[in-house]
């Protein structure tokens, strides 16, 4: 069984971060470390929330201990999101290149979280520059949306030929084998309806995911994308169908959660979906 360790938020209640990812990982097969960057008793997009970001140097404590218990040298993979703060980049950006000292062919997943588009940026000054500077030449895979794949490339691609573009650069001036734009586009088609996109590319090729846009959507579903994208490549996909399987999967969860009028992510009541959700993914090469 491969194992991971998992960088990102924790909340008490829902489904985003940490939260999100440790179940859908656990439940595909993958031993899952969580270490918590911030822990707050809901998301943020609730009304009220409480906690706050982790110390440094108990973030820094926790990954002297799982190394100490074997977890650098063991894991196959390590992945990062949100940070809460500068100080805790720092000590993310040593910890993965002590992973990678410990188990040169584990995988660094980089899922940049920093902002989206209507929203800005929504981290702590000097988190997207050291995203950009620190950790973006440490990963090997990233899962950025567009508004993120615009600020770490410094560009406003405005079709997917053109992020294609920019990704290959990208993948050669940082030795990426893969990068995957999440909110890609949301364009309207010839019946009118919305439709989300994702775009996977790596050397050899890309793929244009499409699946409908549900409108009223919960906090979350990217780190659960992320999880389960990584989760699979671990277990020996390739990128395009761990993309395709995340993808069904996430929106299969989606769906059925707007459908109950629920604010937080389904994820236990449909557990099945991780493992067998069904086709509704239309795909092109780019």
């Amino acid at each position: 069984m491969p194992s991971i360790i998992s960088a990102q938020s924790h909340v008490c209640y829902g489904h985003v971060g940490n939260s999100a990812a440790a179940f859908p990982m656990q439940k595909l097969g993958v031993s899952v470390h969580s270490v918590p960057t911030t822990i707050l008793s809901n998301h943020p997009a609730h009304d009220s929330f409480y906690g706050r970001a982790v110390e440094s140097d108990l973030l820094e404590d926790l990954f002297s201990g799982l190394e100490e218990r074997g977890a650098f040298h063991e894991s196959a993979g390590f992945q990062s999101g949100y940070l809460a703060t500068l100080e805790n980049g720092y000590v993310i950006e040593k910890a993965v290149k002590r992973s990678k000292v410990c188990n040169p062919q584990g995988l660094y997943c980089l899922d940049p979280v920093m902002g989206d588009v209507g929203k800005g940026f929504f981290v702590q000054a000097g988190i997207p520059q050291l995203i950009t500077d620190k950790l973006l030449p440490l990963a090997d895979i990233i899962t950025p949306n567009k508004f993120e794949f615009d600020s770490l490339t410094a560009t406003s691609c405005l079709n997917h030929g053109d992020m294609v573009a920019v990704a290959r650069k990208l993948m050669n001036d940082f030795t990426l084998r893969c990068v995957v734009v999440t909110s890609a586009d949301f364009t309207a088609d010839s019946t009118g309806e919305e439709t989300t996109h994702t775009l996977v590319v790596r050397p050899d090729g890309a793929m244009l995911y499409s699946t409908p846009f549900l409108q009223n959507g919960p906090s979350g579903t990217g780190d659960l994308f992320t999880a389960m994208f990584i989760a699979r490549i671990l277990l020996g996909q390739n990128e395009m169908d761990a993309a395709e399987l995340s993808l069904n999967a996430v929106y299969s969860i989606i769906k059925h959660t707007v459908a109950s009028d629920l604010r937080e992510l389904d994820i236990i009541t449909h557990q099945k979906c991780i493992i067998n959700a069904s086709d509704i993914i239309t795909r092109k090469k780019v």
